[in-house]
């Protein structure tokens, strides 16, 4: 075994040629790493004034971050697209060519406004996963409607009788914090329930809010952006935590949103990706969803050795300001000691 080999943890890419690291070095240590030339990248918005129901989870790249993001990743990497990448893991023409492929989660609207002019400037097709059950603004996302509500809580005063009854009702829930405002960010999928009674207490409207604020992209935005060459694929009904799930549940989120967003949007949209991660969910998991309708499916772990080329893994850039290639090397460089000290290990 090869130090390259060593640190990349394999996979299926080429092997190391000097040529292509002279040539480009940064796509072929992706290559490497990932043990495919395709880098893919994960975003869910991109905005200058961060919206309350985003503010308290991730912090999404501003149109000059993304732009710069981009130009970045283009020096290094050709744009591809969900078609080329599923056709290539499913046996089809391989790809040899450090390649970039972009893709959002969750539907958000500022997908539509704020990305796709600066996407259609740099000849890039992306990829959106969407949830069913927020299609049309038809429900609002937990995590989302946390966000909502901590914003809220974080302005209320000490005085506020309101404050201490959040703080019990949490409490009673295991999501008490000294904070409120932390404290709700907390809430699991399983407890999400506590969070309408949170919302009842602050007299916050769900309804009133989706129908006003329409957070998330509707059908017909959707089919406009496929008519442009943007792929769909299933991020689930609702956006559980997978490692959480019973297999059975996990099952029917994954087969079960794919079949229906093929239903929607038509038979090619066949991949899925996993809310949050899909790392520690068991190797079995993923042959039997290849095997029932699944084409591909997305991550955001590291790698793992000798694992199935149609599971396929990204990196998100809303992890804080740094810029892309920041961001991108110190992924490497983590992933690469991670890998050299399992070889060792075992």
């Amino acid at each position: 075994m090869s130090v390259a080999d060593v640190i990349s943890g394999g996979g299926l890419g080429r092997r190391l040629r000097w040529t292509d690291a002279l040539r480009n070095p940064l796509g072929t240590a992706c290559h490497h790493a990932y043990g495919s030339p395709v880098l893919a990248v994960v975003y869910h918005a991109v905005c200058d004034t961060v919206p309350d129901h985003l503010k308290h989870i991730y912090r999404p790249r501003t149109p000059k971050e993304f732009t710069e993001d981009l130009d970045f990743l283009l020096k290094h990497f050709e744009p591809t697209d969900l078609p080329t990448v599923t056709g290539s893991a499913m046996g089809g023409p391989e790809i040899r060519r450090p390649s970039l492929l972009v893709t959002f989660d969750d539907g958000m609207r500022e997908v539509a406004e704020v990305a796709m002019p600066i996407l259609r400037r740099k000849g890039i097709r992306p990829a959106l996963y969407l949830n069913l059950n927020f299609l049309d603004n038809r429900t609002l996302f937990y995590r989302h409607k946390a966000s909502l509500l901590a914003e809220r809580l974080s302005r209320l005063a000490e005085a506020d009788p309101r404050r201490a009854v959040c703080v019990a009702t949490l409490a009673r829930a295991g999501a008490g914090a000294a904070d409120p405002a932390a404290g709700v960010m907390t809430v699991s999928w399983q407890q999400r329930a506590v969070l309408d009674e949170i919302a009842t207490v602050l007299e916050f409207d769900t309804a009133a809010f989706l129908a006003d604020e329409k957070p998330y992209l509707t059908r017909d935005e959707i089919a406009d952006l496929m008519a442009e060459g943007v792929s769909i694929g299933a991020h689930g009904f609702d956006h559980p935590n997978h490692r959480l799930l019973t297999p059975e549940q996990r099952k029917q989120e994954v087969t079960g949103s794919v079949a229906g967003i093929r239903e929607l949007f038509g038979p090619g949209c066949g991949s899925f990706a996993f809310p949050y991660s899909d790392e520690g969910l068991p190797d079995a998991l993923f042959g039997e969803l290849y095997g029932n309708g699944v084409d591909v499916t997305f991550g955001t772990s590291w790698p793992r050795r000798g694992g199935p080329q149609r599971r396929i893994q990204r990196i998100c850039f809303e992890n804080g300001p740094a810029p892309a290639k920041q961001q991108l090397v110190k992924r490497l460089l983590r992933g690469g000691a991670g890998n050299m000290k399992r070889t060792l290990a075992g």
